[in-house]
């Protein structure tokens, strides 16, 4: 069985994602781009605090395939919030 590369699939899905989600978010009012940014970093904030539960219990994440997903995860809730912050605040006149 061949090995799931999930960050590299992530990278991926937010690369061909971002502009239809830049899109839509173009198309939102501010309030709408605003919902989007606060959920988004909510959901970033909680991936990264299971990645922080991880290093609190003396494992090391960035290390090895065992953590994968929840770096996966990370990154994809990355990508999300930077294209929400920058459609909130580079938003088209």
């Amino acid at each position: 069985m061949q090995a799931v590369n999930h960050q590299h699939a992530a990278h991926d899905l937010a690369e061909a994602f971002g502009p239809f989600d830049r899109a839509r978010l173009d198309r939102m009012s501010e309030a709408g781009r605003a919902g989007q940014l606060d959920a988004r970093q909510l959901l970033h904030d909680y991936v990264d605090g299971l990645w922080a539960d991880v290093e609190q219990a003396g494992e090391r994440p960035a290390v090895g395939e065992k953590y994968q997903a929840i770096a996966a995860m990370r990154e994809l809730t990355g990508a999300l919030r930077a294209v929400a912050f920058e459609a909130m605040y580079n938003a088209p006149e």
